[in-house]
């Protein structure tokens, strides 16, 4: 039977596959936005990245729930066909309200000295607010809107979805996740453009609220 370190270990490596992911799902919007490459059409590259957008608050949500299925799955019952990433933040934040993720900011002279981020992220609200904004474009708006109506409504999402997109990366740049047992905590370490998203598992020493120290992954 598995320890819970290896057990851990092993749900902080599916963290990081979905971790990878949303790298890729962002990079297809820089491309999409940059003119790399491109639809057929404005309205469908705008569309195109609202998807990616939509898709990558699903895998935080999924993510979430990964980092600590066991408790979840006891507590929720069948959570694999969950796919709602309201329902889940939900779901999840009456277990474990500490759940989100934290962003943080490591002092390049001492990577064990962490920070609060101070630049703007993706708070759960604003997650909420986007998730919901996305999925109206999911579907066709009403046929009697004006042609001034629609482009108004595709320049406000093609702006929110680049300021959505530098939130969730001031999100998820560096940074940690509590686990239910709060002890223990997930590092998260996206990495640049070539580097694949890395991570620690650190757990508090009884009485002194510092990391023993890290468990590569």
């Amino acid at each position: 039977m598995k320890n819970e370190l290896e057990r851990q270990t092993e749900l902080q490596k599916l963290y990081l596959r979905n971790m990878q992911l949303i790298k890729w799902r962002l990079r297809a919007i820089s491309d999409i936005r940059e003119g790399k490459t491109k639809t057929t059409f404005r309205i469908t590259n705008t569309e195109f990245c609202v998807l990616q957008i939509r898709k990558i608050l699903e895998l935080i949500a999924l993510s979430a729930l990964v980092s600590d299925v066991d408790i979840y799955r006891e507590k929720l019952g069948n959570i694999d066909r969950m796919w709602n990433a309201r329902l889940i933040l939900q779901d999840i934040e009456r277990i474990h309200p500490n759940f989100y993720p934290e962003p943080i900011y490591v002092n390049p002279k001492n990577k064990f000295q962490w920070q609060p981020r101070k630049e703007p992220y993706l708070t759960k609200d604003e997650f909420i607010a986007a998730y919901n904004r996305c999925g109206k474009f999911l579907h066709e708006d009403s046929p009697f809107m004006s042609n001034k109506e629609i482009d108004s409504a595709y320049e406000q999402i093609w702006n929110d979805v680049y300021r959505w997109g530098q939130l969730i990366i001031n999100l998820l740049y560096t940074h940690t996740v509590r686990l239910y047992n709060e002890k223990d905590l997930f590092y998260i370490a996206m990495g640049d453009e070539r580097e694949r998203p890395h991570g620690n598992i650190f757990t508090k020493i009884e009485g002194e609220g510092l990391p023993d120290g890290p468990h590569e992954i």
